[in-house]
């Protein structure tokens, strides 16, 4: 301990004020990650609590970035080009509007086509079961002594193969008897007429966003005061509409891409309502990673029910998996490029968070959510870090 005349300062006194300052701000940064759980842990709840309100606001804004993106292709249309933004987007939502008419009116009609064709389904499935495990143990034969088994490998291994096939197959007969599939079917189409109003909910409140999307500039440079603080946020908002719409209409045009490949693909087979399942292969392709497979899954226990063989499933499960590699492999990524510049375990984590809020509408939305979230945080250089850490390369 020691006092400098030079600089008149107590360096023992100046050591204390350095550690002191240290203390503070390892409490400060202790402090404000404690903050951090506790708010993201409320609003995950507001968002489970809420979804009813919350889902078709989000999907509304959603819809509206891919509007903004889509409204720079209405704008290569010859003498659109210099028409205002509002009058393209409105332009792109009627185009949407009738995509999605025609897709639910599809979907409709072909699940009221499949319910009476259940029942076939229904036999053709038992049929096979019956073929695969039939009972091979007769009623009233007594069970073999314990010396044969013992002498017999072989015994051993051929009653355990005639239990095994005994209790899968009256496990199917108890499925095939108290599982109702018309009537599951009759709730899925119930579903998919609810699936509507949530629609019609949602395109409408994009058509009121629509409407105020030429004066919102103005109300943010109001709401922000200073120049740089507006503009910093309309350069966000402007970076957030240009990939996550970007991203969105380039993965519309992939799945409609696969779809189309897997139509081609059950037609040719013989499947039966090939556009039914192209459309659920479409959509569930959105979902990362495990959509693709569960898309493939449908058609290929379908066609199990319709043909009441595994030459024609398999064969579809092959070549629909195949189309899947190419363009999740080749086609997409050149799509796709760097719009969106998420890690993969990122995507994963988020997937399983938003799914479990949302469901199937969470899982389709995790990478825009995601995206979006990495953007705010890269505009702030406290949060920055953070941001780097979600991304694939380190580059926000």
């Amino acid at each position: 301990m020691f006092f400098d005349p030079v600089c008149g300062i107590n360096h023992a006194d100046d050591s204390l004020v350095k550690s002191g300052y240290r203390q503070i701000m390892f409490q400060g940064r202790v402090s404000t990650i404690f903050y951090a759980i506790g708010i993201t842990i409320m609003v995950g709840w507001l968002f489970y609590v809420g979804k009813d309100i919350i889902l078709p606001i989000v999907t509304a804004i959603i819809l509206l970035q891919i509007l903004y993106a889509a409204s720079a292709t209405v704008a290569r249309i010859p003498g659109l080009g210099q028409t205002p933004l509002w009058l393209r987007a409105t332009l792109a939502l009627i185009g949407v509007l009738a995509l999605l008419f025609a897709m639910i009116r599809m979907l409709v009609a072909s699940l009221q086509n499949l319910v009476p064709s259940l029942p076939l389904y229904q036999r053709n499935l038992e049929n096979l079961f019956v073929t695969w495990f039939p009972v091979p143990v007769e009623a009233g034969a007594g069970r073999p002594k314990i010396s044969e088994l013992m002498g017999s490998p072989t015994a051993i291994f051929d009653r355990g193969r005639d239990a095994a096939a005994q209790a899968i197959s009256e496990f199917a007969t108890r499925f095939f008897t108290e599982i109702d599939i018309a009537a599951l079917a009759q709730s899925v189409l119930a579903s998919l007429t609810s699936f509507g109003g949530f629609v019609f909910i949602t395109i409408l409140y994009a058509s009121f966003l629509l409407s105020e999307i030429t004066g919102f500039p103005e109300k943010v440079r109001r709401a922000f005061g200073s120049d740089g603080a507006s503009t910093d946020t309309l350069n966000m908002i402007t970076r957030i509409n240009h990939d996550i719409g970007s991203y969105l209409a380039t993965k519309t045009l992939i799945n409609i891409m696969l779809g189309i490949l897997c139509w081609a693909i059950l037609r040719l087979l013989g499947v039966e309502y090939a556009a039914l399942w192209a459309i659920i292969i479409g959509l569930l392709n959105y979902i990362p990673y495990i959509g693709s497979f569960v898309g493939v899954a449908f058609p290929a226990l379908f066609a199990v029910a319709q043909f009441g063989t595994l030459t024609i499933p398999l064969i579809a499960t092959g070549l629909m998996t195949v189309a899947q590699v190419v363009i999740g492999n080749i086609v997409e990524p050149k799509m796709l490029s760097k719009s969106v510049n998420l890690s993969p375990m990122v995507v994963l984590v988020s997937l399983a968070i938003w799914s479990s809020l949302w469901g199937i509408p969470g899982a389709i939305l995790a990478v825009p959510f995601t995206t979006i979230l990495m953007i705010v945080l890269a505009r702030r250089p406290g949060t920055r870090p953070i941001a780097a850490l979600l991304s694939s390369d380190g580059n926000v």
